[in-house]
């Protein structure tokens, strides 16, 4: 009878003591639903000299790299952001855009789709940015259209 009276104590000590934690850690402004230590909104914006430069460094290097024919991006010109779609659930925030480049032995534009993604860069720090120039995706990296990097693929 003594070992049940003082595991009951027991219990109801240890079951108030636990609901008195969760009372603290609400009077600290602690929400368990807020994502903390996350970063929300740092994807930059299509036209950010950051993410162009990006862009025509890895092209030009690719070109030279792997076809050899030194292509290099002249000017980029009608930048615009297709869609955003922010990381909810998730947390990778993505920004889909387009321009028009002139590549440096051509006279006609030619669309670039680009894709900035949030928490994508090395080790999940910062931000990475896909593309693909139509037209120039000869082993269909990006499904030969450019779909990959396109909004409507995460629907």
């Amino acid at each position: 009878m003594i070992r049940t009276l003082l595991a009951a104590i027991a219990f109801v000590t240890v079951a108030g003591s636990a609901a008195q934690a969760a009372d603290y850690s609400s009077s600290y402004g602690y929400e368990p639903e807020v994502r903390r230590g996350w970063d929300r909104g740092s994807v930059p914006p299509c036209d950010a000299p950051a993410v162009l430069s990006n862009m025509a460094e890895r092209y030009h290097w690719a070109n030279t790299h792997t076809w050899g024919n030194n292509l290099a991006f002249r000017e980029i010109a009608s930048v615009s952001e297709s869609q955003f779609v922010p990381g909810d659930p998730g947390l990778i925030d993505r920004r889909f855009c387009r321009a028009d480049i002139f590549i440096s032995d051509n006279i006609r534009p030619t669309p670039v789709y680009y894709l900035i993604e949030e928490r994508m860069g090395l080790a999940s720090i910062g931000w990475y940015v896909d593309f693909c120039v139509a037209g120039q995706d000869p082993w269909r990296v990006h499904d030969g259209h450019c779909r990959t990097v396109r909004p409507g693929r995460y629907y």
